[in-house]
């Protein structure tokens, strides 16, 4: 009998949703920062300062973990 995790690990969509999810979290802060380098909206350092940097810079990062874990290829093709 299969667990859990490997039901989930193995089924596409549930796989293509978590990635999908995962960019969703990790694009919008993508999007501010190139934005903000040209002064469309206020920048990062602006809105956080030098210190608070590290809370969307974390954000940014687990979207991406996230999404990696998403779309990675298991070889079950």
């Amino acid at each position: 009998m299969r667990n859990l995790f490997d039901r989930f690990s193995r089924s596409r969509k549930a796989r293509y949703t978590t990635g999908v999810v995962g960019l969703v979290i990790a694009v919008p802060f993508l999007l501010w920062g190139i934005f903000g380098a040209m002064g469309v909206v206020p920048s990062l350092q602006a809105v956080f300062g030098i210190s608070g940097l590290r809370i969307p810079a974390a954000i940014t990062i687990f979207g991406l973990l996230i999404a990696a874990v998403g779309f990675w290829d298991y070889g079950d093709n």
